[in-house]
Protein backbone atom coordinates (compact mmCIF):
# COMPACT_ATOMS: atom_id res chain seq x y z
CA UNK A 1 0.00 0.00 0.00
CA UNK A 2 2.81 2.27 -0.15
CA UNK A 3 2.06 3.75 -3.64
CA UNK A 4 -1.23 4.50 -2.43
CA UNK A 5 -0.45 6.30 0.27
CA UNK A 6 1.73 8.22 -1.72
CA UNK A 7 0.32 8.68 -5.13
CA UNK A 8 -3.08 10.06 -6.57
CA UNK A 9 -4.86 6.83 -8.21
CA UNK A 10 -4.68 9.02 -11.47
CA UNK A 11 -0.84 8.47 -11.41
CA UNK A 12 -0.65 4.90 -10.39
CA UNK A 13 0.34 2.32 -13.56
CA UNK A 14 -2.18 -0.60 -13.28
CA UNK A 15 -0.45 -3.93 -14.44
CA UNK A 16 -0.71 -4.90 -17.96
CA UNK A 17 -1.74 -7.76 -19.16
CA UNK A 18 1.37 -10.32 -20.95
CA UNK A 19 2.11 -9.88 -24.20
CA UNK A 20 2.12 -13.32 -25.28
CA UNK A 21 -1.05 -14.07 -27.52
CA UNK A 22 -4.09 -15.38 -25.50
CA UNK A 23 -1.95 -15.19 -21.94
CA UNK A 24 -3.99 -13.17 -19.71
CA UNK A 25 -1.32 -13.16 -16.84
CA UNK A 26 -0.29 -9.90 -15.31
CA UNK A 27 3.15 -8.76 -16.95
CA UNK A 28 5.68 -8.78 -14.17
CA UNK A 29 8.70 -8.16 -16.01
CA UNK A 30 10.15 -6.22 -19.12
CA UNK A 31 12.56 -8.35 -21.43
CA UNK A 32 15.56 -6.47 -22.22
CA UNK A 33 18.38 -7.11 -24.61
CA UNK A 34 21.34 -5.33 -25.68
CA UNK A 35 22.73 -4.86 -28.93
CA UNK A 36 25.28 -6.40 -30.31
CA UNK A 37 28.31 -2.97 -30.68
CA UNK A 38 26.35 -0.62 -28.85
CA UNK A 39 27.12 0.24 -25.08
CA UNK A 40 25.70 -1.94 -23.11
CA UNK A 41 23.74 0.62 -21.07
CA UNK A 42 21.81 0.75 -24.05
CA UNK A 43 19.24 -2.06 -23.82
CA UNK A 44 16.14 -2.32 -25.70
CA UNK A 45 12.81 -3.13 -24.43
CA UNK A 46 11.35 -6.20 -25.99
CA UNK A 47 7.75 -6.00 -24.17
CA UNK A 48 6.28 -6.93 -20.74
CA UNK A 49 5.71 -10.20 -19.81
CA UNK A 50 4.68 -12.80 -17.03
CA UNK A 51 7.49 -14.83 -15.42
CA UNK A 52 7.28 -17.91 -17.60
CA UNK A 53 6.94 -15.93 -21.04
CA UNK A 54 9.57 -13.31 -20.13
CA UNK A 55 11.83 -15.92 -20.49
CA UNK A 56 10.86 -18.34 -23.28
CA UNK A 57 10.83 -14.53 -25.54
CA UNK A 58 14.29 -13.62 -23.63
CA UNK A 59 15.96 -16.95 -24.51
CA UNK A 60 14.13 -16.14 -28.27
CA UNK A 61 15.73 -12.78 -28.63
CA UNK A 62 19.13 -14.04 -27.48
CA UNK A 63 19.03 -16.63 -30.34
CA UNK A 64 17.71 -14.69 -33.23
CA UNK A 65 19.93 -11.02 -32.28
CA UNK A 66 22.73 -11.85 -30.22
CA UNK A 67 23.38 -9.31 -27.14
CA UNK A 68 23.16 -9.94 -23.37
CA UNK A 69 19.44 -10.06 -21.74
CA UNK A 70 18.30 -8.31 -19.13
CA UNK A 71 15.21 -9.20 -16.79
CA UNK A 72 13.44 -6.19 -14.89
CA UNK A 73 10.51 -5.98 -12.64
CA UNK A 74 7.65 -3.75 -13.64
CA UNK A 75 7.66 -0.54 -11.79
CA UNK A 76 5.25 1.76 -10.81
CA UNK A 77 5.30 4.69 -12.78
CA UNK A 78 4.72 6.96 -10.10
CA UNK A 79 6.46 5.87 -7.23
CA UNK A 80 9.00 3.19 -8.31
CA UNK A 81 7.66 0.72 -6.65
CA UNK A 82 7.20 -3.15 -7.61
CA UNK A 83 4.21 -3.57 -9.74
CA UNK A 84 1.65 -5.33 -7.34
CA UNK A 85 3.78 -4.90 -4.38
CA UNK A 86 0.91 -3.01 -2.37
Amino acid sequence: MASAARWPTALRRVPAACAWGGCGQPARVDVLATVPGEPPRLAVRVGGYCVGHAVIVGIDTQAHHGGELRYAALLDAAGCDPVGSD
